[in-house]
């Protein structure tokens, strides 16, 4: 239960940073907080992990920490760079609808590779739940799908690419879930891991800034560039990375993923009613958001 419940407090911090990226791509500055979002996420990351100190199970072995730390690594890597290069090609290519649909994929994704390379198993009503809860972003589709006329002038192969690079984005977030429970396997700190993987964006921003001049305008222009919405944005996120990486460590890898596409549902409440940055939701929107509630209670009785 503690795991279910602190990953919906992230999907809800994910959430509102949603609705605050959207508000605040209105007045769009700079790279709109995503490099102050890792700097934001190491720097609460590392407060809790000195206020805590180490958590216990810490391996003695150099051999098992040094996987651990590596493991962490990757999920930065999948998450923070692969991830996000994909994704911000797949909206290039197919446009910023139809990406968020491919990244829906993610719990698929994130259950299939949790059973296959974790040998995770879950009770009957936890899988029903489950069900209910992708079935619900099946809805939140009819609402959400561009009108087919506006990708009339968009060549077929151009839309078949832009979904190819969405599903590889979709896999990359998969896969840093599992390599994020796989390093807690062998080192049981969510703050340190947290901590680990924003060190690992925070480093591939400095390394991409010598090649690339937007990077290089993140970090030059981090904090003069970042408005009341941004840090709003940048701090949600990093509460929600941060709050993932604890539920990871009492939850399975599944269970999380797919509680976290709550993340959904509050964003859109959030920017229809508190930023009135979208129209109020239509009626598949609150099926869907009934049917992700009782999916929810059921996972997490499960």
């Amino acid at each position: 239960m503690p795991g279910e419940l602190i990953a919906l407090c992230s999907a809800g911090f994910f959430g509102l940073a949603g609705a605050a990226i959207a508000k605040g791509a209105q007045h769009v500055r700079g790279d709109n907080g995503a490099f102050l979002s890792i700097l934001l996420t190491l720097l609460f990351a590392a407060v809790i992990w000195l206020a805590r100190g180490p958590e216990e199970g810490w391996p003695s072995a150099w051999g098992v920490l040094g996987m651990g730390v590596g493991f962490f690594v990757a999920s930065g890597l999948l998450a923070t760079v692969f991830g996000r290069l994909t994704n911000f090609r797949a909206i290039a290519l197919s446009g910023a609808i139809r990406a968020s649909l491919y990244r829906r994929l993610i719990p698929v994704f994130s259950l299939i590779l949790a059973v296959l390379l974790l040998g995770e198993r879950y009770a009957p009503v936890a899988l029903a739940g489950m069900a209910l809860i992708l079935g619900s972003v099946v809805l939140t589709m009819r609402e959400r799908a561009p009108a087919r006329q506006a990708f009339d002038e968009v060549p077929a192969s151009q839309l078949r690419l832009g979904a190819i690079f969405g599903a590889v984005c979709a896999l990359c977030y998969a896969a840093a879930y599992v390599a994020r429970k796989l390093a807690m396997e062998a080192v049981p700190d969510a703050a340190f891991g947290a901590m680990v993987g924003a060190i690992t964006g925070f480093l591939w921003y400095v390394v991409a800034a010598r090649f690339s001049a937007r990077y290089r305008a993140s970090l030059t222009g981090v904090f003069r560039d970042a408005g009341p919405w941004q840090w709003l944005a940048a701090a949600s996120l990093s509460m929600g990375q941060v709050l993932l990486f604890f539920a990871l460590q009492h939850a399975d890898v599944a269970v999380v993923a797919i509680i976290g596409t709550t993340e959904l549902f509050i964003g859109a409440y959030l920017a229809a009613y508190l930023f009135r940055t979208e129209p109020p939701p239509g009626l598949w929107l609150v099926l869907a958001t009934v049917l992700a509630t009782v999916g929810v209670v059921m996972v997490a009785i499960g």
